[in-house]
């Protein structure tokens, strides 16, 4: 049971408080594809507090409430979004997204927090090709990155190469560019839902406004946060 309240790498978060959150943003996300937008009311009304409130909520559960509520959360959300046409409209925090897009938010939400519990446990999680999921929306989102950060985006095309768990090639963009990122799948997508830095990683990058896109990227909606810091130079 003690393992639920070890501090995770998100400031103020426990492991339980990450998996209660992703077990109540399922359940919003319901209430959201049937028409219920009283999420959205709360959050204008509680601003950045919204996450901490709803918290609450888990943080009184007895541990042995916590996996179950998820994974009834999970399966009721999943069931509903298979009933979606791909391109239905649902609303979200940040803006409405297709369905496809809102199923893959939320499978790059769980990953990033698990990957935060993982880190908690002393555990390494096993990474598997649907990360491509993850590393479409960080390489979509790239105007939205820069849009946050409050800087113009660029005309220069982008290029990203990277090696899927199995070993296949995953890219994007077009491939005569002379600004590139290369690397692996796992450590792209860490950085883009910035539970790692970039100078940590091995992925070679190419160009001025590459190296910028990874300092900035970001697969998720919201304010960029502080991110990871280097463990040191590379």
């Amino acid at each position: 049971e003690a393992q639920w309240d070890l501090p995770t790498r998100a400031e103020g978060w426990t492991v339980r408080d990450s998996v209660c959150h992703i077990a109540h943003i399922d359940e919003v996300a319901v209430a959201f594809i049937h028409g219920d937008n009283s999420a959205l009311e709360e959050v204008k009304k509680l601003g950045l507090r919204y996450t901490t409130v709803k918290a609450q909520k888990g943080r009184e559960m007895n541990f042995a409430e916590i996996l179950p509520w998820w994974r009834r959360a999970r399966t009721v959300m999943l069931d509903e979004l298979s009933k979606c046409d791909s391109k239905q409209r649902i609303p979200w925090f940040a803006m409405p997204m297709g369905a496809r897009s809102f199923a893959t938010a939320r499978l790059m939400e769980t990953w990033a927090h698990g990957l935060d519990c993982f880190d908690a446990l002393g555990a390494e999680p096993e990474d598997t090709d649907r990360l491509r999921h993850v590393a479409l929306m960080a390489c979509m989102a790239r105007p939205y990155a820069y849009q946050v950060n409050g800087l113009s985006l660029p005309q220069t095309s982008l290029r990203v190469e990277l090696i899927l768990p199995s070993g296949r090639l995953w890219t994007y963009g077009e491939p005569n560019v002379a600004e590139r990122i290369k690397g692996k799948a796992s450590e792209f997508c860490r950085v883009a839902v910035r539970r790692r830095h970039w100078k940590d990683m091995s992925m070679e990058i190419e160009g001025n406004e590459a190296r910028r896109f990874m300092e900035i990227v970001q697969a998720y909606a919201g304010p960029p946060g502080p991110g990871r810091k280097p463990k040191g130079p590379k």
